[in-house]
């Protein structure tokens, strides 16, 4: 899938969503990025699995993995909980959203991404077997590369405001680390972009 592809349908949800109703600056774009890296350190912090669901027949913030599944009792059928929530969350969700941010502010930027320029032009090419190889096993220093990478992205060209090389670097190393983890990492963030469109304006939230 051609990164301007998704970039452009993530945007176009954003916008409908309201995220783009006033003018964004470049602090908060980096900043939110920054959010989402720090809320899967959390989740790994908590013992929480790289993807999960909330149970909505108790406690609705209890874990329940995609790998529990078939110990679990309420089953309507082989693949569908009828107490489970729609929302994926997870260490390796978050890490998406971190992602899902970055494709939003390159599509609002329309930026081109073309092999000829140097740069990927594929979401499948940010997460190759070879790059998968070269993340940090360990989520603490996964986050600080993330953040690193984050940073120089606001950093590198303090007149252009954000450096989409260095952001498209990041989410190579987000993809990676969860492919490595032995999931689709476009797999999972179609299945998010998909659940966004069903939420309220932004998400509920101020910015």
């Amino acid at each position: 899938m051609l990164i301007e592809e998704l970039a452009k349908q993530i945007h176009s949800n954003a916008v409908d969503h309201g995220w783009w109703d006033d003018k964004r600056e470049t602090p908060e774009i980096i900043a939110l990025i920054h959010s989402e890296w720090s809320e899967a350190l959390e989740e790994a912090r908590a013992g929480r699995p790289m993807k999960w669901y909330a149970c909505l027949e108790g406690d609705e913030h209890f874990p329940c993995a995609p790998a529990d599944e078939t110990e679990c009792m309420n089953f309507k059928d082989r693949f569908t909980c009828m107490y489970r929530g729609k929302k994926p969350e997870g260490i390796a969700v978050e890490l998406i959203d971190g992602c899902i941010r970055i494709f939003d502010w390159l599509g609002e930027r329309n930026v081109k991404c073309e092999e000829k320029d140097g740069g990927p032009s594929t979401v499948e090419s940010l997460y190759t077997e070879s790059n998968a190889g070269k993340v940090p096993d360990k989520v603490p220093e996964l986050i600080a590369w993330l953040h690193l990478y984050t940073a120089k992205a606001m950093t590198a060209h303090p007149i252009v405001g954000i450096d989409a090389m260095s952001l498209l670097e990041a989410a190579a190393v987000a993809m990676s680390w969860v492919k490595k983890q032995g999931l689709d990492p476009l797999a999972l963030l179609l299945e998010k972009h998909e659940y966004n469109k069903t939420r309220p304006y932004k998400h509920g939230k101020k910015f």
